[in-house]
């Protein structure tokens, strides 16, 4: 068996239940992108936003993992509405995972400004581990012999509180708890879509005119599996550029740059330093995102919110 592959193999067999029970996988980006957590953000900008981001892991290791995620969101013109759209490709040396998520969002504005969303989603999911891409010593043993695929529909929904220095939001999704692919080997080759919620708060401080330093907590909770946290802090220079650093519970360190390249054009980076027992093996993330924002006007109510991120 190649070196390449039987390290993906390894982590594959020890790790694919907790790497595929996420719906979108979740990548240090949903700092700027928080639709991508929470369907009650859809449309809450007051802009027509267009988001993709690309995350490529173990550098240094050949078919390491890479995950590409496109989206857009935007009100509903004249009403307290948005709809939202997200396209996710995750790919490891022997599976696939595809999704596409529809969203809906609802806005109650509870005072003269702040708001409450609330969100729902569908989406649909296809999950594939292609076996005989292995190489391996027998080529008649059956478990390599199989390319198995198949598709499933799922929900979630979530709701989002706003105020001028202040958010909370609690998203679910994965309502029905699919199992897509299970065979006859166990569950180490089994692929279950299991129930997970994001709860996600932060805060605004303003340090001057043109600094505001934005601390944020992202609590992520799998059915089965240990609750794990992300602490953030951001610090926002002149609107044009954010920079910030990020501590994800028993996993990563992340660094990350934010910046306004035009006045509706955002380029992010983010590097995360894997602090797992793989990390004398592989090197880290590197992840890119790019926003695109065209704003819209005559809206009914507009949020303040819009600096969180």
């Amino acid at each position: 068996m190649k070196c390449s592959t039987a390290l993906g193999m390894i982590l594959f067999l020890t790790c694919s239940n907790n790497l595929f029970s996420q719906q979108l996988p979740l990548n240090s980006g949903y700092i700027f992108n928080m639709f991508q957590i929470n369907p009650a953000y859809a449309g809450f900008r007051d802009a027509l936003q267009i988001t993709s981001m690309f995350r490529k892991q173990w550098t240094g290791i050949q078919s390491s993992p890479q995950t590409a995620y496109f989206g857009v969101d935007m009100p509903i013109p004249n009403k307290r509405a948005g709809l939202g759209f997200q396209f996710v490709e995750e790919r490891q040396e022997i599976s696939k995972a595809l999704g596409a998520q529809l969203s809906y969002s609802y806005k109650i504005p509870t005072g003269e400004s702040s708001s409450l969303s609330l969100g729902l989603q569908a989406g649909v999911f296809d999950y594939r581990i292609d076996y005989t891409k292995v190489d391996v010593i027998d080529p008649n043993d059956p478990m390599f012999s199989q390319d198995i695929s198949q598709s499933k529909l799922n929900f979630g929904g979530g709701f989002f509180y706003s105020a001028p220095r202040f958010y909370i939001g609690l998203a679910s999704s994965n309502f029905i708890r699919n199992n897509p692919i299970s065979t006859e080997t166990g569950n180490a080759n089994s692929v279950t879509q299991n129930i997970q919620a994001y709860l996600n708060t932060g805060y605004i401080f303003t340090l001057s005119d043109n600094l505001l330093f934005k601390p944020s907590v992202l609590v992520r909770a799998v059915q089965g599996r240990a609750v794990s946290m992300d602490v953030n802090a951001n610090l926002s220079v002149t609107d044009q550029v954010s920079i910030g650093v990020s501590y994800r519970q028993k996993s990563a360190l992340v660094g990350m740059i934010n910046l306004k390249i035009l006045p509706d054009v955002h380029l992010g980076y983010a590097y995360d330093y894997n602090t797992t027992q793989f990390n004398n093996i592989v090197r880290g993330f590197h992840e890119v995102m790019l926003r695109y924002q065209i704003p819209l006007l005559n809206k009914q109510f507009q949020s303040p919110t819009k600096i969180f991120n």
